[in-house]
């Protein structure tokens, strides 16, 4: 079993990745490197710009962006290619990127913001147009500009920032998967989230958006590979149902969870979810067929490892998993990153 996962290493942002690692469950790194993190837009007052994950898998290996645009991949045995590449030429300007599964093709969007924009400083209003351009490549080619958009925002009476963004957050069975519209801002605080945004579907061909991934009444947790999501049902919160692309129910479940984040397992079988009022970070996982287990207390999930694994940090450090076979067994491995995701069972 390795995974990728995500590190900061010498800086005090503990979000501003700048090292990729292949990892085993031992916490050992199988193949690593680094490279420049990406720059974050100057937004004023209003809070601060969240760069989208610069990271995803496919076919194996890890792709990874850098500040330059340049769409790199990590194989297994330490193997470094240089993909793909997308126009990024000033530091007002983030990229979001996803990877087709068979690894061959790339979409990005690049999201431009003008030049020192003052939202809520000393009553200054009016900054200028954002604009957004969605690019498709080839890996190993050059690419192609799919949309150019200009995201109008001058009015002296606004106040806020453009909300109407698209950013790639994947790309899996059915298509390409992304955010629209986007919380690309963060203030003071900034509760667990799984997605950065709605949810929802692109084409691949033209980079415009389809539709949302799940109809309004069902708030979407995760997404798997085969297209199928989990989401949250009902005024209460407190069912979750996992769903086919199509809205079809496959399975659902109850319980008191916060549901603030909430994974599905790899084999779709089982989902996990932090429980409400449980005191310190308790998570439970439910079966399809009923089963129902705790894990050990002071785990925060992030994903599963496989369908029996469940992968998270330990007091919000260190990343550690927990075996259903042993629920109140916490696993730390050792290091601080973010998941990425399972490069191979």
């Amino acid at each position: 079993m390795v995974f990728a996962a995500l590190e900061a290493k010498g800086t005090p942002n503990p979000e501003q990745w700048n090292t990729v690692v292949i990892a085993g469950l031992d916490g050992y790194a199988r193949a690593k490197t680094t490279f420049t993190p990406m720059r974050v837009p100057i937004v004023g007052c209003t809070g601060t710009a969240v760069p989208p994950l610069p990271a995803h898998l496919a076919a194996g290996k890890v792709y990874f962006a850098d500040a330059a645009g340049v769409v790199k991949s990590l194989s297994i045995n330490g193997q470094i290619a240089r993909v793909a590449t997308f126009p990024l030429t000033s530091g007002q300007q983030m990229l979001s990127f996803a990877v087709s599964p068979d690894g061959s093709r790339l979409l990005g969007a690049v999201l431009t913001a003008p030049p020192n924009p003052q939202f809520g400083c000393n009553g200054s209003r009016g900054v200028g147009d954002f604009t957004l351009d969605v690019y498709s490549a080839p890996v190993g080619g050059a690419n192609t500009l799919l949309r150019h958009e200009v995201l109008a925002h001058n009015d002296p009476k606004l106040t806020i920032l453009p909300v109407n963004i698209l950013a790639f957050a994947g790309w899996d069975r059915v298509g390409p998967l992304a955010t629209y519209p986007t919380d690309w801002i963060r203030g003071c605080c900034s509760l667990p989230h799984n997605y950065d945004g709605t949810p929802v579907r692109v084409d691949a061909s033209s980079g415009a958006v389809i539709k949302e991934v799940s109809p309004p009444t069902c708030n979407v947790q995760d997404v798997a590979s085969s297209g199928n999501y989990l989401c949250s049902v009902g005024l209460d919160g407190r069912s979750l149902s996992v769903r086919r692309p199509d809205g079809s129910e496959v399975w659902k479940a109850s319980g008191e969870w916060t549901l603030l984040v909430s994974f599905l397992s790899p084999d779709e079988g089982h989902l996990a979810a932090p429980l409400a009022n449980a005191g310190a970070d308790t998570v439970e996982v439910v079966g399809r067929d009923g089963s129902r287990k705790v894990l050990a207390g002071g785990f925060w999930p992030v994903g599963w490892l496989d369908p029996t694994t469940v992968i998270g940090t330990h007091g919000g450090v260190n990343l550690s998993y927990v075996a259903l076979s042993a629920p109140s067994t916490l696993v730390d491995m050792g290091f601080k990153g973010r998941f990425v995701g399972i490069v191979r069972n």
